[in-house]
């Protein structure tokens, strides 16, 4: 079975959908006005990439979805850690507050940080880290106390210092734990990105969806949303390819 073979089956669903929806708009199944044809969509895509429009908001918003990504993987993978190494009885203790803060609504978080720092950059890059974080952190320490107990009480049995137990056994066990955590972060940050670059902000895809939407360009808005949807494609790919070649052929 070729290449093309294999994609035309695994997107085939996609693939039925692209075709209904330029169908659809062009024999005006639906309204034209406010659903425009694929064609039309992907010819102001190309326009704006041909003038380096959309390159411009497209790099801002990787951007500040990378940072906040980026500060969530820093922070959540280390506190996941130092979590599992604490006695089972304080992270029962702390496991409520810890829920209860993952489940605090990042806009809620984006008002407060407004008062102390400003609606800038920082601002929109914290809120996405705050969505990131909880899903790396959790993941973290999930796949670090659910390690395969054999293996690591075989670790134990060579003497290896705490340090060493965990970074040359329980990090590579908790590994595809932490990709799964970090793959569902990436789609978060692209979600509160969005969002974040609706509230104040003058450049980003999602400053581009929101005028587009407040002044009637129908074609412009889901130019957006189209790239938006294509991009979290492609970087879930990319993470899930990266994360076949970097897994220990014993875990996998």
């Amino acid at each position: 079975m070729n290449v093309l073979t294999k994609l035309s089956n695994r997107y085939a669903a996609v693939i039925a959908f692209l075709v209904l929806w330029e169908v659809s708009a062009r024999f005006e199944w639906v309204d034209p006005q406010f659903i425009p044809p694929l064609t039309k969509v992907l010819q102001y895509i190309g326009e704006q990439a041909a003038t380096g429009a959309l390159a411009h908001h497209l790099l801002i918003s990787l951007g500040r979805a990378a940072g906040g990504l980026a500060i969530a993987l820093i922070a959540g993978v280390p506190l996941g850690i130092a979590l599992a190494g604490w006695p089972y009885m304080i992270r029962i203790a702390l496991g409520p507050v810890l829920e209860w803060l993952s489940h605090i609504n990042p806009f809620v978080v984006f008002h407060i940080i407004i008062v102390f720092i400003g609606a800038g950059e920082p601002t929109k890059v914290s809120i996405i880290a705050w969505a990131c974080i909880w899903p790396i952190m959790f993941s973290t320490l999930s796949g670090m106390i659910h390690a395969d107990a054999d293996t690591v009480k075989a670790a134990r049995s060579f003497g290896l210092s705490r340090l060493r137990l965990t970074t040359k056994v329980l990090l590579p066990l908790a590994f595809p734990s932490i990709l799964t955590g970090t793959r569902l972060a990436a789609g978060y940050a692209l979600l509160f990105l969005i969002a974040a670059e609706m509230m104040g902000s003058t450049s980003g895809l999602g400053f581009m969806i929101y005028t587009a939407q407040a002044n009637y360009q129908i074609v412009q808005m889901f130019s957006g949303v189209l790239i938006i949807a294509v991009l979290a494609i492609v970087l879930d790919g990319i993470m899930s390819a990266a994360g076949k070649r970097l897994v220990h052929p014993a875990i996998k």
